[in-house]
């Protein structure tokens, strides 16, 4: 698939004024971390699941710390080195106690887009955050 930069940032621009909201998944009731890669992907005909089947509890990545990166890798998407991402590669970060519990959608080779809780839609270079960086999977081939 030919990403169309125009129509990504045309995208990413749709997202600006999303309120955070804990497990949401429309923007006008608010949008996750989650919440936003489902909506984000959707716009370029890319499914991914909304959750695992079981309840999103406040503090899930105690109980399960391997949750979200399990869910990830059950998209069946190849991994990517940090090296070689590109436009729409879906990353992700360990966060809180270097568990994996945040993810984003790369732009282009540098900067990605995220849900942040405290700042909302976010666009960062991925040369900031490379130390709590953990992995990457390849959504569009």
């Amino acid at each position: 698939m030919k990403i169309n930069s125009e129509r990504l940032y045309q995208v990413a621009e749709s997202f600006r004024h999303a309120r955070f909201k804990e497990n949401g998944r429309s923007l006008e009731e608010g949008i996750d971390c989650l919440g936003f890669l489902v909506l984000f992907y959707k716009e370029f005909g890319i499914h991914i699941p909304d959750g695992d089947g079981k309840p999103i509890e406040k503090r899930w990545y105690v109980d399960d710390p391997e949750r979200y990166v399990r869910g990830i890798k059950s998209l069946g998407k190849g991994d990517v080195p940090i090296d070689e991402l590109k436009t729409l590669d879906l990353v992700y970060f360990a966060i809180k106690r270097n568990i994996i519990t945040h993810a984003g959608i790369m732009l282009d080779d540098e900067y990605f887009i995220h849900m942040s809780p405290s700042r909302g839609i976010s666009i960062d270079s991925l040369k900031r955050h490379w130390r709590k960086f953990r992995g990457a999977i390849r959504m569009v081939e």
